[in-house]
């Protein structure tokens, strides 16, 4: 059985910074668990009332009232149960109230539910005086992943913080590594998968529809319609108060009397009083307006079809859905890759015999220019979406007079972290205009022992290189956890200049020899662990970032090794 010994990392974290990381996480656990405590409960509370028994009701009384914070659907409903009457104000049960941000939701149900009308509402068999009228859906439930999201990175960051360093020195069988390999392939694969989830699932209900209809907008039929009411509404919570556009207006579509209150697609509140302000002042009470209806469904109206700037939500659902299938994807790969090396993590063995094709053999680096922006665009957008969510809040409570000290002191660390991930991404893009050079080798085959040629070539301006370099490094790596991050602990173990200059033509273009040292250790890839031999091309370059390509070779073993 082929062992690897893995060496341990000393740990550099402090005390305060383990305390400093175990309240940022216990911030990040207690939000998701209090938002996901909320929904669990009423989760649990709908599959009750999916048991009530189905009872036919009389509506007695229906009405839309204006509260502080939106329209207000009010019923009143009798039904009989065992020859007894009762009576029920209830509408739906927990936080799915009837109350509406938009007016023509209310309206909807105030025709549904007219006086006098027959309907059906769910009675509670151990108690027939409650009642609603309404059952919740249980799909709502999977609103709950999106703050297990905020539980998960707590847990890992506190975890990560008190475990760090931990780890002794140990000896592993790859045998016993690829099966812990393989569950946390799995958790990470799940990990993602909950940002999937949780992104696609906000998006549906919040977002999507609302750019769905933006995009058939140019549809709907444009209506004279009257303004009935317009103000400013504010929303005041403990990070201050925020406002939006409340502006109620009626329109007949087909001989029927409609209200709608919608002014945009997407909504919202925000910081910002006199913008709102402006906005109702141009749609004072009785003026006749333009607004646009949805022809399959006249209750639907908006009278501005842009999207205006909260089009930018859509981003926040997009980034969490992004970051979380790639990571999925990822996850699946690696576990592919993992297996396709071989059954209980066992090691996988060169072939001793390859066909040598002809011509040169052209390397490939091992990270593309493209693949790095990427990364750290995905990187960045990830990080700035969560911190700027509680950013917004930090600058709300400021704009209003009420400014959160603790909340901005705390939220500086991870705004400089965040803009250190912005600056990579345009150091990336800046490298990305760096000379590219192609490294081919004339064997296609090489064996501890056996020598070739290098040949390299250079496009693009060299001249701005100080000093070039080409090394042969042969590396030992060794994956292993550490908590619940995955960690890549890297040793070469063999290190040869096999160029070097100071004059810009010899990048341009040159050759050299190389000789893989005998003894020494074959290309190795299993689980866990891996030898891997790679040409690195290294240039110094002033006042720009700087060239370091890695171009991974193969060492095939002897032939007596292999046999």
């Amino acid at each position: 059985m082929v062992r690897f010994r893995n060496k341990g990392i000393t740990s550099s974290s402090t005390r305060p910074g383990k305390l400093f990381a175990t309240l940022f996480g216990l911030v990040f656990m207690g939000m998701g668990l209090l938002f996901a405590s909320f929904i669990v409960r009423q989760t649990m509370t709908d599959f009750k009332i999916l048991s009530w028994e189905k009872t036919p009701c009389a509506i007695i009384s229906g009405r839309v009232t204006t509260v502080s914070d939106g329209y207000a659907f009010e019923v009143e409903y009798a039904y009989r149960v065992k020859g007894a009457d009762y009576h029920s104000r209830q509408f739906k049960s927990g936080f799915f109230s009837s109350t509406h941000d938009d007016v023509s939701k209310a309206d909807a149900l105030a025709r549904r539910y007219a006086p006098g009308a027959d309907a059906f509402c769910f009675v509670n068999p151990d108690n027939p005086a409650e009642a609603v009228l309404a059952r919740g859906s249980l799909w709502t439930g999977l609103l709950v992943l999106f703050p297990m999201i905020f539980v998960v990175i707590g847990g890992a960051v506190i975890y990560g913080a008190w475990t760090a360093g931990a780890g002794k020195t140990k000896a592993y069988s790859l045998s016993a590594k690829a099966s812990r390999s393989k569950y946390g392939r799995f958790f990470l694969a799940g990990f993602f998968l909950i940002f999937l989830v949780a992104g696609s699932a906000f998006g549906y209900f919040l977002v999507f529809p609302a750019l769905t209809k933006y995009l058939n907008a140019d549809n709907w039929v444009e209506t004279p319609c009257v303004v009935q009411s317009s103000r400013v509404k504010s929303h005041d919570s403990d990070d201050g108060t925020t406002y939006s556009v409340d502006i109620v207006y009626e329109y007949n579509f087909n001989g029927q009397p409609f209200r709608s209150g919608k002014y945009r697609f997407i909504g919202g509140s925000s910081s910002g009083y006199a913008g709102k302000a402006a906005v109702v002042d141009q749609y004072p009470p009785g003026r006749q307006a333009i607004c646009y209806v949805n022809p399959d469904d006249p209750a639907e109206a908006v009278l501005i079809r842009t999207m205006g700037p909260e089009a930018l939500m859509a981003l926040i659902p997009l980034i969490f859905m992004i970051v979380g299938l790639g990571g999925f994807i990822y996850a699946l790969r690696t576990g592919n890759a993992a297996g396709a090396i071989g059954s209980a993590g066992t090691s996988r063995r060169l072939p001793a015999r390859v066909d040598v094709g002809s011509g040169r053999m052209i390397l490939k680096p091992q990270s593309s220019a493209a693949g790095k922006i990427i990364v750290s665009m995905a990187v960045a957008a990830f990080w700035n979406g969560i911190v700027s969510v509680f950013v917004y809040q930090a600058y709300a409570g400021w704009r209003t007079g009420n400014p959160d000290y603790f909340l901005m002191l705390f939220l500086i660390p991870f705004v400089l972290v965040g803009l250190v991930l912005i600056g990579g991404i345009f150091y990336f893009i800046l490298a990305a205009f760096n000379p590219r050079p192609t490294i081919s080798l004339e064997t296609h085959v090489l064996r501890p022992g056996d020598a070739t040629d290098v040949d390299w070539n250079t496009s693009g301006n060299v001249y701005n290189i100080r000093e070039f370099k080409l090394l042969l490094i042969g590396e030992e790596t060794a994956t292993y956890r550490r908590g619940t991050d995955t960690c890549t602990d890297r040793q070469p173990f063999y290190e040869k200049v096999l160029a070097a200059s100071a004059d810009p033509e010899t990048l341009r273009r040159g050759q050299t020899s190389l000789r893989i040292p005998s003894p020494t250790m074959h290309s190795f890839k299993s689980d866990n662990n891996a030898i891997v031999w790679k040409i690195r091309l290294q240039c110094e370059v002033p006042r720009w970032p700087d060239i370091k390509e890695d171009f991974e070779i193969t060492v095939y073993p002897l032939e007596s090794e292999a046999s």
